[in-house]
């Protein structure tokens, strides 16, 4: 009997322990399609916390203690692929191959530039993130910004109609107060720009030098749009941050939102080839209607008559010269675009370059802009280097101004000996196009080198080097042959050479840790330092009179000639963290804390310390939700964040005193001089923003989803000018004295309504509102409240509010213009005579109450449709008053044809414009002058057609044909702006362009 025992007891013990047995497995994962290794892969051991991660080249190892059948399976996971069950049974290395989930792709969302990522579902920061596959590439958009408009909650972006220049992106309202004065340094109120992890640099004035600015009487120096150095073809994904959870890792620079863009990268396989060509057309939109001479004539006559200045009265001269026409003509623009990818398990590669030809409409007006981009991707077992090169280039050729349109149609092109006409000051329109010169050439360098080394699944260092370099060379050439180089002390020929030199780097280092113990906590973290700095040399020469005053020449041969030379630079230095926490995906919490130091501040306060914590509740996650109920709510997530973050993007000196030096022996005694001409200040601080955030995400009917928030951001310590007294010996200190909020709601919803093999249809639609309002203001100076500015600032108030007298009509018997001010009507003259700026009230809003945009995106079968439109409702502009009437008449300048239609002629008269006489008194600061920007707008169609190669045999991987309009209506809320190009021209803005276009995308 115990012989048979101990028989059984070996037996069983044999048994447990070879249950228990521990042993290694290894494998490799990779993607299903493209056979690309996949790192930091997840592998756990079904219904335990242990397990692995891959490395750079999807390779992973685990031992593993086999206890029963029921626990022998993995399960492997990977953002963006669907979850894979593997079963080990005697097996000991795998290769597993993961299957991309479309819907979950949509759900991997990056959350910073130092190399975190979370699905949609574990964001607790307010984060608009869009894939190059939403993005319709195929518009006739010149620079990235182009796309966005109108289509993301809580971003503002006004455009620029001259192609490559500055554009306006407020990302949920603006977050400082900006100067009025174009030569003053102000504090930045655009978004934080960031490419592969590069900083953009970002084109400012220059602090105590107005070598490039308008205050010293030079012709101002041209800002250009940093996005133009960004391909639109090579972008992969973009994310917009805005609340203290997403944006406090950056601290201090965040103040105005962050925009975060990934570019395209090398896939495993073959060479593939890709190459695309776009052509089109484009003609201005309802031009601005101006007189012609016959009416030109008559106009004048009508002045002249009441002014009783009888000699001046005459017949028109049968000459009537369409300056628009002879300027503008149907612009074109070709677009070429050729690149290749591929490449091993170690190794891969993509470059990319695109060229865009662009002809405007204005005669003589070009935009060149070459962008190429190479990217390196080597992987090792757990080492990994990400290399990025962008080069661009661009030339702007623009002598075609815009002022050039509204000159006296009674002056012929040309005298009677077939040369040009000689308009003095700022000569003939046509002349200036075809012998002056505005050029301005720049290249740009966005290079970045991206280092990762995975110790193991737990723990991940990178480091980060990125280098924005750019030149930008300008030339302007005014003929000695036209009016604009004819001076009055005699000089012929004018030239001004400028060159900005910009180089701006950024170095980071990071250590990123992450477990999960216990099952169900989940825990990662980041630590890391960034220095960054910028470097500006400038230049500057001006030269007057010209022997040969033809053709541009050297600076040096001219007999009047000037040489400046500045630079500034800032450096910076940060260290911050951000920790993630959550229990079950079911309850979040996310901590953020960031130290800054920069150069750009008072010696007392050049550092700040900044912190956000963010939470959220997936309540679908809950045992309660059963979302295969009969509940129609598939998706419920709470949000909630505060924080806060600053700007430290001030310039460079403004906290210091500085001195400006004299030139060319014109100061004291015939000698050069120093003399103060900033104060310092050097309690001079950093700007608080103080940021809130809750928000609802909702996903129903498996169709909709829908995204709720409300924002306000608190914003105190602006920085200002305050008056001195005059013994300072300045006239204003730069300070921390003002303090204001923005606020609103955010709402996005898209709706998947038909999703099957053959057809689908999906909608998205956004709407933001906004609400700025100033709440201290400590002795504004001039800088930032001008005494005859309409856009100057008060307590109370937005400070976007346009400021003047209430305009009401034009009185029936005088044909004078009518004022209300507290109930009472005055005339023109008696409120220029007793009235002021302390009478002021407000007149408008230049920003929208309301804004936002939607699209819809068609498939059927091959063929692919989509409409764009944007919105803004409550918008106002304040316009320039000799460009819609003038009742003195300016001198060759034309007016609007409405002064013909609606001036006062006689008593009596119900008319929109008043009498046409130097006697009428004009109060420029009126609401007159104010037109309501309201409007939708459909920005873009777009059809295109995948060619079936395969049964066409064509020897190609894809072929797409497609067309494309852009701007093709507007509808304005005020008729009256109808004919006004959206008042473009009003407002001194290039017309927008109605635009057609042609294109194939081929891949081979």
């Amino acid at each position: 009997m115990n012989r048979y025992l101990k028989v059984i007891l070996i037996v069983f013990t044999n048994t447990v322990i070879w249950s228990q047995t521990d042993i290694q497995i290894s494998g490799v994962v990779k993607d299903a399609q493209s056979n690309a290794p996949l790192f930091g892969a997840l592998i756990l051991v079904k219904n335990t916390s242990k397990g692995t991660s891959t490395d750079f080249n999807g390779n992973f190892s685990l031992t593993l203690t086999l206890n029963s059948s029921s626990e022998n399976n993995l399960i492997v996971s990977y953002l963006g692929y669907q979850n894979q069950e593997v079963k080990i049974e005697d097996k000991t290395y795998f290769e597993i191959a993961l299957v991309e989930d479309l819907e979950a792709l949509d759900e991997v969302i990056i959350t910073s530039s130092y190399g975190t990522k979370k699905r949609k579902e574990e964001l607790v920061g307010s984060i608009v993130s869009v894939r190059s596959k939403d993005i319709v590439t195929e518009q006739n958009a010149t620079t990235f910004d182009e796309l966005l408009e109108g289509q993301l909650a809580g971003v503002y972006i006004e455009t620029n109609p001259r192609l490559g220049e500055e554009v306006s992106i407020d990302i949920r309202g603006q977050g400082s107060l900006t100067p009025l004065e174009q030569n003053i340094v102000g504090t930045s109120t655009q978004p934080l720009i960031i490419i592969d992890g590069i900083i953009l640099s970002e084109e400012v004035g220059i602090d105590g030098s107005n070598l490039f600015d308008v205050g010293t009487g030079n012709i101002s120096e041209n800002i250009l749009n940093p996005l133009a150095r960004v391909g639109i073809h090579d972008i992969e994904n973009f994310q917009v941050l805005k609340d203290a959870a997403a944006v406090g890792i950056y601290g201090a620079d965040a103040a105005n939102g962050v925009i975060l863009i990934t570019s395209k990268k090398g896939k495993l396989g073959k060479p593939v080839f890709n190459a695309s060509i776009q052509a089109g057309f484009q003609n201005p939109m309802n031009q601005f209607q101006y007189l012609d001479g016959e009416q030109y004539r008559t106009i004048l006559n009508q002045y002249y008559l009441n002014n009783g200045d009888f000699e001046n009265i005459e017949e028109w001269n049968g000459v009537n010269t369409n300056w628009f026409d002879l300027l503008n003509d149907i612009g074109t623009f070709y677009r070429y675009t050729l690149g290749v990818n591929g490449g091993g398990e170690r190794l891969r590669y993509r470059f990319n370059t695109t060229y865009q030809i662009n002809n405007e409409t204005q005669v003589a007006n070009t935009f060149d802009n070459l962008n190429s981009t190479l990217a390196l991707d080597y992987n090792n077992k757990k080492f990994n280097v990400v290399l990025n090169i962008s080069p661009a280039l661009t030339e702007k050729n623009d002598p075609n101004t815009l002022y050039n349109f509204a000159v006296d149609p009674t002056i012929s092109v040309f005298d009677d000996d077939g040369n040009y006409t000689n308009f003095p000051s700022y000569g003939n329109p046509v002349a200036v196009a075809n012998q002056n010169r505005r050029q301005i050439k720049t290249f740009a360098l966005l290079t970045s080198i991206n280092l990762n080394y995975q110790f193991n699944d737990k723990l991940r260092f990178t480091t980060l080097f990125g280098m924005d370099y750019s030149n930008k060379d300008e030339d302007r050439f005014f003929s000695g042959l036209n009016g604009s180089g004819q001076f009055n002390d005699g000089d012929l020929g004018r030239r001004i050479l400028r060159d900005r030199d910009t180089n701006r780097w950024n170095w980071s280092a990071n250590l990123f840790y992450n477990t999960t113990f216990n099952d169900h906590h989940n825990f990662d973290a980041l630590a890391g330092i960034e220095t960054r700095q910028e470097h500006v040399e400038l230049s500057y020469a001006r030269g007057n009179n010209f022997t040969n005053f033809a053709t541009p020449q050297p600076i040096a041969l001219a007999t009047d000639n000037d040489y400046q030379n500045d630079s500034f630079e800032n450096t910076g230095r940060s260290f911050f963290s951000q920790i993630n926490y959550n229990f079950k995906k079911k309850y979040f919490l996310l901590f953020n804390a960031r130290i800054d130091q920069s150069s750009a501040f008072g010696n007392d306060r050049n550092t700040a310390f900044n912190a956000g914590a963010g939470a959220s509740w997936n309540i679908s996650n809950e045992d309660f939700f059963d979302p295969n109920g009969n509940s129609f709510i598939d998706f419920l997530r709470l949000r909630l964040s505060l924080g806060t973050t600053g700007n430290s993007r001030i310039g460079s000196y403004r906290a210091l005193g500085l001195y400006t030096v004299s030139d060319n022996g014109t100061g004291y005694n015939d000698h050069n001089y120093a003399n103060p001409s900033s104060a310092p200040n050097p309690n001079l601080g950093w700007e608080q923003n103080t940021k809130f955030n809750i928000g609802i995400d909702i996903k129903f009917l498996d169709k909709f989803n829908l995204t709720a928030e409300y924002f306000r951001d608190t914003i105190d310590d602006l920085i200002t000018s305050r008056p001195t007294i005059s013994e300072v010996g300045f006239n204003e200190v730069q300070i921390n004295g003002a303090s204001m909020y923005n606020q609103g709601f955010e709402l996005s919803l898209q709706a998947k309504w038909f999703n099957n093999e053959n057809f689908s249809w999906t909608t998205n639609f956004n709407i933001s509102t906004l609400q700025n309002k100033i709440t201290d203001l400590q002795g504004l100076g001039s800088q930032f409240s001008l005494a005859e500015n309409a856009l100057s600032r008060q307590v109370g108030f937005a400070q976007s509010t346009i400021w003047g007298f209430n305009f009401i009509g034009i009185d029936p018997a005088t044909g004078r213009e009518l004022f209300d001010l507290n109930g009472e009507t005055y005339d023109a003259s008696y409120v220029a005579e007793n009235f002021n700026e302390s009478n002021w009230t407000p007149i408008g809003d230049r920003q929208p109450d309301m804004y936002g945009g939607f699209r819809n995106t068609i498939n059927y079968k091959n063929f692919t449709f989509s409409m764009i439109w944007s919105y803004a409702i409550g918008q106002d502009a304040l316009i320039d008053r000799n460009l819609v009437d003038n009742y003195r008449v300016l001198f060759n300048r034309n007016l609007s044809v409405n002064l013909w239609q609606q001036a006062w002629q006689q008593q009596g008269d119900l008319a929109q414009y008043p009498i046409i006489s130097n006697s009428n008194r004009i109060i420029a600061n009126s609401s007159k002058y104010v037109f309501d920007e309201s409007h939708f707008r459909l920005r873009t169609i777009n059809l295109g057609y995948n060619v079936p190669v395969n049964k066409l045999r064509l020897s190609l991987k894809s072929l797409n044909v497609f067309t494309n309009g852009s701007n093709l209506f507007y509808w304005f809320f005020n008729p009256v702006n109808d004919f006004g190009n959206g008042i473009a021209e009003l407002r001194n803005v290039y017309p927008e362009m109605r635009t057609f276009s042609l294109g194939l995308n081929a891949t081979f």
